[in-house]
């Protein structure tokens, strides 16, 4: 199984290391993971140029440091979102990466490779 992780900070504190029990123990020796911290896997903030939409990602401004993470998405069974809750939401470094998806959503342009995609949320409070 292939596991995504975008980390939604950069410390290890809770919502960390219950990612990692989860990850524990759904993991064996045919487990591969990959991670992602925001801020320092992110993009610069997405600066509205609408490129993504009109030509696709590789016309990103951001492309060098999009691009490698959706590959990641794509490849992966499964996807984790894990952010601690900061304001009454995800941190804003995830948020500014999920900016960068927005082209990549169902209702603009649904990729066929996401829908077989099992997806997971984890945040503590």
């Amino acid at each position: 199984m292939r596991i995504t992780v975008l980390h939604g900070q950069m410390h290890r504190g809770s919502t960390y290391n219950i990612t990692r029990l989860f990850l524990d123990k759904l993991s064996d020796e045919n487990t591969e993971i990959t991670e992602f911290f925001m801020p320092k896997d992110a993009p610069a903030f997405c600066i509205g140029c609408f490129s993504c939409f009109t030509k696709g990602g590789s016309h990103c401004p951001h492309a060098d440091t999009i691009l490698p993470i959706v590959k990641a998405i794509e490849d992966a069974d499964l996807l984790i979102l894990e952010s601690p809750c900061y304001v009454l939401g995800m941190t804003g470094q995830l948020k500014t990466f999920l900016d960068h998806m927005g082209y990549r959503w169902m209702s603009h342009r649904p990729h066929p490779k996401m829908f077989s995609k099992v997806g997971l949320v984890i945040c503590a409070v």
